[in-house]
């Protein structure tokens, strides 16, 4: 079989792999095969792109904090 991600061959006896099915009132839609390290780099790029859009979005703001005269409270943990 191959990887629906990479299409490479996976070797099953070696590798290690992941298999998701999509059933709709006990028909089964679709059938995906993905080695594990294709199917985590898929799961994980939308988080680190999200994680990149936050990260602009809080230097943007700390900006207009920072221009309004708005000083950042400091975080003390008890």
């Amino acid at each position: 079989m191959k990887c629906n991600l990479c299409q490479r061959e996976i070797n099953t006896k070696k590798e290690r792999y992941v298999h998701i099915e999509d059933w709709e009132k006990n028909k089964l839609i679709k059938d995906v095969w993905c080695h594990n390290q294709c199917f985590n780099k898929a799961m994980n790029k939308n988080l680190t792109e999200l994680e990149k859009q936050a990260k602009v979005m809080l230097n943007r703001a700390e900006g207009i904090f920072n221009m309004m005269g708005i000083e950042q409270q400091k975080e003390f943990v008890i």
